[in-house]
């Protein structure tokens, strides 16, 4: 990662630090509740629903979440999630210490985090242009991604495992606490541009949210590359917590490793994410966007396959260090292109209905890994995902290549509403 300029705008580093003050909760957070859930059912169906129920709200909730953005002040709404999610987690350490945190509470508990996270994930992407200054997007999403990263699998996953093993409320509170230093951190940030755009605004009402959800669904599936993009990422996605909703299980089950030794092999998978997150400037730079995405996919079929078929943990690890790779890559590269792509005033409303393509079939893969390791063992979701990701990759070199992205920028689609039309006329230029 090249060191820190004065390029970036102000507010950028305190975002950082937010967002590496979060994801070292959540990391935290997320390990601990694996491991939980395991401890209370050997049922992988019943783990697996934990999983399904964090994943449930990018269907149900996650797209009108994104017509929200492009009302509030971002900043301000920003915070108010960082102060939800202190409740809530302040909630689940409260039932844990009472003794009735079940599956059930659990899973609730799950679904209540993400559904703040569908608005607050959504916010932090579109506030990002406002603090990248005269640097550029690919630059800034890597830095965010690459601290959150890193704080959340190389610090927060094995810390989680550890702290459960002190005590079952203990990562949970940590996790509270650390939403609360983010708070701190985003309600010191003031930036006029941060307020969304005069074309946005108006009486909020269920129907125009229900409207400006559409509106954003129609200009993504009517941008080619983008909706290809979408899908594919989509597909990964699904491949991917297919994978996670057992892999707790996999763990103690088929590579024989402790509860604590779960939260280190978290580290050692998160070894490729980080790579391809300090990487992914370097590698769009060096070869372009399409081939970069080309190559996040292509690194994904045989590392799952790996996996399916050994048991030992150095080279199950080590295998699935290249989907960590694989997925960091995607990641930086679709949004920025959808920060370079999407209209300013839109962006809310399109990537909402991004994530709820991508995020949305998670369930399904929660769903889909959970039964196919009860019908046909643990190992059966990683060979279907391999199988499901060679596919996804012989698409994205057909319909992915350096001509389609170059000629993303006219592909625009004419939006149908007034509102949307208005907010076309404004179009900023297109960011690089």
């Amino acid at each position: 990662m090249a060191p820190r300029t004065p390029r970036f705008a102000y507010g950028y580093g305190r975002l950082w630090a937010a967002t590496a003050a979060s994801g070292f909760g959540d990391g935290t957070r997320t390990a601990a509740l694996a491991v939980y859930a395991a401890t209370l059912t050997h049922d992988p169906f019943a783990v697996a629903l934990v999983a399904m129920a964090g994943k449930l709200p990018w269907t149900c909730v996650g797209p009108f979440a994104g017509a929200l953005v492009d009302r509030l002040d971002r900043w301000r709404t920003l915070w108010i999630c960082d102060v939800a999610r202190v409740l809530v987690t302040g909630a689940l350490v409260l039932l844990i210490l009472t003794d009735r945190a079940g599956i059930t509470a659990l899973a609730v508990v799950s679904f209540l985090l993400t559904s703040i996270t569908t608005l607050a994930e959504n916010l932090s992407q579109a506030v990002v242009p406002d603090v990248t200054g005269g640097g550029s997007l690919d630059s800034a999403n890597s830095r965010l991604m690459g601290g959150q990263l890193v704080s959340s699998e190389f610090l927060g996953a094995p810390l989680g495992t550890a702290l459960f093993a002190l005590g079952r409320p203990v990562p949970f509170a940590v996790d509270t606490l650390s939403f609360a230093v983010s708070a701190v951190l985003v309600f010191s940030i003031r930036l006029s541009g941060a307020r969304p755009a005069p074309t946005a605004a108006g009486r909020l009402t269920a129907r125009a949210v229900v409207a400006e959800t559409a509106d954003g669904i129609r200009w993504l599936w009517r941008h080619r590359v983008l909706r290809t993009v979408c899908v594919l990422v989509g597909a990964l996605n699904f491949a991917v917590v297919a994978v996670l909703s057992i892999a707790v299980l996999y763990a103690l089950n088929v590579l024989h490793i402790s509860q604590r030794a779960y939260g280190l092999l978290l580290a050692v998978l998160a070894v490729g994410g980080l790579a391809g997150v300090l990487l992914a400037p370097l590698v769009t730079r060096a070869i372009g966007r399409a081939r970069t995405l080309q190559l996040a996919f292509a690194l994904c079929p045989l590392p799952f396959l790996i996996a399916g078929l050994t048991s030992l943990p150095l080279l199950a690890a080590g295998a699935l260090a290249f989907v960590g790779a694989a997925i960091s890559l995607a990641t930086v590269v679709t949004t920025s292109l959808r920060q370079s792509l999407v209209p300013g005033e839109l962006f809310g409303r399109v990537n909402g209905g991004y994530r709820f393509v991508v995020n949305g079939v998670s369930p399904l893969g929660g769903v889909a890994g959970g039964a196919l390791a009860e019908a046909a063992g643990l190992r059966a979701p990683f060979l279907f995902a391999a199988a499901l990701l060679a596919a996804a990759t012989v698409t994205a070199l057909l319909r992915l290549s350096p001509a389609a992205l170059d000629a993303a920028g006219d592909d625009r689609p004419a939006p149908r509403t007034g509102q949307a039309v208005a907010a076309e006329r404004t179009e900023a230029p297109e960011r690089t």
